[in-house]
């Protein structure tokens, strides 16, 4: 009776003991605990410090702009040149790359810019782009300082205020002696007071000087002296008078109009304009400003042609002789 006891006893001691140990029956009937086996103990790896995070700065907000810290920007992609091979050189075969300002030519980049005409101050008239096709000059030119100067053998006139006036025959002038050797008068010169000194290439004399009007009047012109071989020295001569100094700090400026009464396009100029056609100013100048200088206007280009004479002042009419019909200008002699 004590034995089944003690047996429902431990019985029942075990079944709240499963997880401790697992009773055993010994030799004398008692029951015994066995020992249990536990699991091996594991270590834990040791810890790994981690590496310090990098300190990041952030941008502060720009309330001002919104978004302008955190817009991002992508430059726009660029094609590459294409490069031309020596084939394509040959054959012009490839599409020049034009430039700004150049002017697309399959041999070369010319610079676009103004013409020879085009000086300082200077811009384009409303002929630009007129052809003038026409007959070559029938006047006669000599060189003198790099330029080319139209001369007159004949008889030579003046549109000056306002109407035609005409020198007198060189022939009329006499004979003047120069360096112990006498100069005839061969011809007027159309040059500026500036280059109408020395001698030409052809050994002529250049002189600067007042030439009277038939029928009264005289204004300043230049004339050439040219020496003549063989024929006899003449009864009488005379020196040269040399023409009084030019005014000191002497300036050329003019204003020129496309229209009547300062009207239309215009252009300012302070240098001579050999070829207004290159400009798109020939035949198309209608009144001057004339502000410093004194300017000789010709109808045709390189000062040739018939001769018109303006001092400073203005000119709102041209009148019918002159009115779109200016060729060339250049400043006579600055004031």
């Amino acid at each position: 009776m004590l034995r089944t006891l003690v047996v429902t006893a431990s019985v029942a001691t075990g079944l709240f003991m499963l997880d401790v140990a697992q009773p055993v029956l010994t030799g004398n009937g008692l029951a015994e605990a066995a020992p249990r086996k536990t699991a091996p103990v594991r270590r834990a790896a040791p810890m790994r410090r981690a590496a310090p995070r990098a300190h990041v700065t952030r941008a502060k907000p720009n309330f001002a702009r919104p978004h302008s810290n955190f817009t991002r920007r992508i430059k726009p992609a660029t094609k590459p040149t294409p490069r031309v091979t020596h084939q394509q050189f040959q054959k012009k075969t490839f599409t020049p790359q034009v430039k700004k300002g150049f002017n697309p030519n399959v041999n070369a980049f010319k610079k676009v810019g103004p013409g020879p005409g085009l000086k300082a101050g200077w811009k384009n008239g409303p002929g630009v782009g007129k052809k003038f096709a026409g007959p070559a000059s029938k006047f006669a030119f000599i060189k003198v300082a790099n330029k080319s100067w139209p001369i007159h053998k004949g008889p030579h006139k003046l549109w000056w205020h306002s109407s035609w006036k005409t020198f007198v025959p060189f022939t009329a002038l006499g004979v003047a002696l120069i360096g112990g050797s006498y100069y005839w008068p061969d011809a007027y010169v159309s040059v500026a007071r500036p280059y109408c000194t020395g001698v030409t290439p052809d050994g002529c004399q250049l002189n600067w000087q007042q030439v009277g009007f038939e029928g009264g009047g005289s204004e300043w012109q230049c004339v050439q002296f040219c020496q003549r071989p063989g024929v006899a020295p003449p009864p009488r001569a005379a020196a040269l008078v040399v023409a009084p100094p030019a005014p000191a700090g002497g300036r050329c400026e003019l204003e020129v109009y496309a229209d009547a009464n300062f009207a239309g396009l215009n252009a300012q100029s302070t240098t001579d304009q050999p070829k207004l056609a290159e400009s798109g100013w020939k035949n198309e100048i209608a009144s001057v400003q004339v502000k410093a200088g004194t300017w000789d206007f010709f109808t045709e280009d390189d000062f040739a042609g018939e001769n018109m004479r303006l001092a400073p002042g203005p000119y709102p009419d041209l009148g019918p002789q002159w009115t779109k019909k200016v060729g060339s200008f250049m400043c006579v002699q600055g004031g």
